[in-house]
C-alpha cells in the first residue's frame, strides 16, 4: 500500500476593509444606553459593554437616530446579525 499525502489546505488572508468602520456619535450612543438604563434589549441582562444596534440597517436607509437604535451586548449584537430570521421575528431587524 502506498502512502498518498493529503493536500495542504489553502489559507486565505482576509481582505482589508475598503472603508472605515461606522462610528455612531458618542452623544447619540450615550442617549440610547441611558434610554434603556444599561439593559441589553436582547438578553435583558444589565451591565457590560453595550453596542448600539440599528433596527433598520444603514444599508436600507436606517439613520443614527435614537428611534432606530437599541442597546445590546456585543455578543448579542453578533448573534442578531448571525440569526437574522430570529432577530426579525423578535423585532430587532426590519
Amino acid at each position: 500500500m502506498t502512502y498518498i499525502a493529503k493536500p495542504t489546505p489553502r489559507v486565505r488572508t482576509p481582505k482589508p476593509l475598503k472603508s472605515k468602520p461606522h462610528v455612531i456619535p458618542s452623544r447619540i450612543r450615550q442617549e440610547v444606553i441611558d434610554q434603556y438604563a444599561g439593559l441589553c434589549q436582547w438578553c435583558e441582562v444589565p451591565g457590560g459593554a453595550l453596542d448600539c444596534h440599528h433596527v433598520t440597517r444603514r444599508s436600507q436607509g436606517g439613520k443614527d437616530a435614537v428611534g432606530n437604535l437599541i442597546a445590546v451586548h456585543r455578543i448579542c449584537h453578533s448573534y442578531i446579525h448571525a440569526h437574522p430570521s430570529e432577530a426579525k421575528a423578535r423585532g430587532f431587524l426590519s
